[in-house]
């Protein structure tokens, strides 16, 4: 009568059945109320590391904009320094184009009378 009640009997498995103790050292840190803070610093130098390391691979470090920044403020310079120094053309060019103007202006002006 003993064996029918115990095969009847609902068994509910205990947690502590299922579960072995763990590494120590994993258990230590879990408990350590500083070892997320510390988690996160290592993630996130380990990021920073990361994405410096891509950045001088695709050649986006911050040395290489500021080379590129510069080279393109000292192209522009230059075009500006060239297109503010007047031309120099041979004065019997420049009064050819004198004359050849105000022919024009003559003509377009008999035409508008």
């Amino acid at each position: 009568m003993m064996r029918e009640d115990f095969d009847k009997t609902i068994r509910i498995p205990v947690v502590t059945d299922l579960v072995r103790a763990g590494d120590a050292a994993i258990v230590e840190q879990v408990k350590n109320p500083h070892a997320r803070q510390q988690r996160r610093q290592v993630f996130e130098q380990r990021l920073k590391e990361r994405i410096d390391e891509l950045k001088s691979a695709t050649g986006q470090d911050e040395y290489s904009g500021l080379a590129r920044a510069h080279a393109i403020r000292s192209e522009g310079n230059q075009q500006t320094t060239t297109q503010s120094q007047p031309s120099r053309l041979d004065p019997t060019v420049e009064k050819r184009i004198d004359k050849a103007r105000d022919d024009l202006i003559r003509e377009l002006s008999t035409l508008l009378k």
